[in-house]
């Protein structure tokens, strides 16, 4: 064969194969770029919508808002301490915030034991739990444990049901 022969064997293709190359060409296309468009949105539904200064009111503003259903604010701090195991605590916050629509109660685990340790009554909205002392006399030390906030149904005879919680770790320190 001749070099101008074998240039003619190689240019040439059948429409068969011309259709083939072409629907590949653009299979990959598309498959290019709907990896791109997935990269788009799953950038935007995970970059972090923090404050900032053009954006401070209007998050302030939605803070300032009722609390969706299911949802609850509490007031809390995690660290908590005690003089002693019987003594009532110097520090602990612990309330259902204003913004709320429902009650809420509260239990207090050792986080190694998952022992109560602590229980509220019933909460309303807008009330902070006073001083209180611990359910069980602890010995001086630091203890892991978990505040657990249950959002509460009032039912029609006049009894509560939980509706949804969430759990914060907390630290408990007894000095004594």
């Amino acid at each position: 064969m001749s070099d101008k022969e074998q240039k003619t064997q190689t240019v040439e293709a059948s429409p068969e194969e011309m259709k083939k190359k072409k629907r590949k060409k653009i299979i990959i296309i598309i498959c290019i770029l709907l990896v791109i468009i997935a990269a788009i949105i799953i950038y935007f539904l995970t970059r972090p919508k923090g404050m900032t200064e053009g954006n401070y009111k209007q998050i302030m503003e939605e803070m300032d808002n009722e609390v969706q259903e299911g949802y609850f604010e509490t007031y809390m701090n995690t660290d908590w301490t005690f003089p002693d195991g019987a003594s009532e605590t110097t520090n602990a916050v612990l309330g259902n915030s204003p913004n709320n629509k429902k009650p809420i109660r509260c239990e207090v685990r050792l986080a190694d034991t998952d022992e109560v340790i602590f229980k509220t009554d019933v909460m309303p909205v807008g009330v902070e739990h006073p001083p209180f002392k611990l359910d069980k006399d602890l010995d001086a030390g630091r203890y892991d444990a978990v505040c657990e906030v249950y959002l509460l149904n009032e039912e029609k005879n006049g009894t509560y049901t939980d509706y949804s919680n969430a759990g914060f770790n907390i630290t408990i320190t007894v000095e004594n």
